[in-house]
């Protein structure tokens, strides 16, 4: 998905990950206390939902202890901000380039990825774009080895 301000800007827009509907993805559920979970949820919705960009959703999960209803934000496939894969020369120059308020795309992706792992969750198209970045050299010292 275009990101015009978080991780890129209107000039150089960057990318972030969404959820798409017709698919799978495996991941985290969390649980909101009930005390503070009207205060949680509004600070959700503050962080998904500034310019409305997502459709809130509430989707079934499959947990180990059965089915519960989750709260998803997913993004239309026929909204402007959803793209179509980019073709590696594209994704580089993303990776290389978009930089927004909370930094860079790529600082995106390797934290996503790192997040992903340390969860035991495989993303091979993730893992892939973490490959390509590697060898274009873009990782810092540290993320390349």
């Amino acid at each position: 998905m275009r990101s015009h301000i978080n991780r890129g800007t209107p000039e150089r827009p960057g990318l972030v990950f969404a959820l798409l509907s017709g698919g799978a993805c495996r991941g985290e559920v969390h649980r909101l206390p009930t005390g503070n979970a009207e205060a949680e949820l509004h600070r959700l919705w503050a962080r998904e939902m500034p310019t409305g960009v997502y459709t809130p959703r509430w989707l079934p999960c499959h947990t180990p202890t059965g089915m519960v209803p989750a709260l998803a934000f997913t993004l239309s496939r026929r909204h402007q901000a959803c793209l179509a894969p980019l073709d590696d020369v594209a994704m580089l120059d993303v990776l290389r380039h978009a930089r927004g308020r909370y930094g860079t795309t790529l600082d995106y992706l390797l934290q996503t990825a790192e997040a992903l792992r340390t969860r035991g969750i495989r993303d091979r198209e993730i893992e892939r774009l973490v490959a390509l970045a590697s060898r274009h050299r873009l990782l810092p010292p540290t993320e390349a080895s």
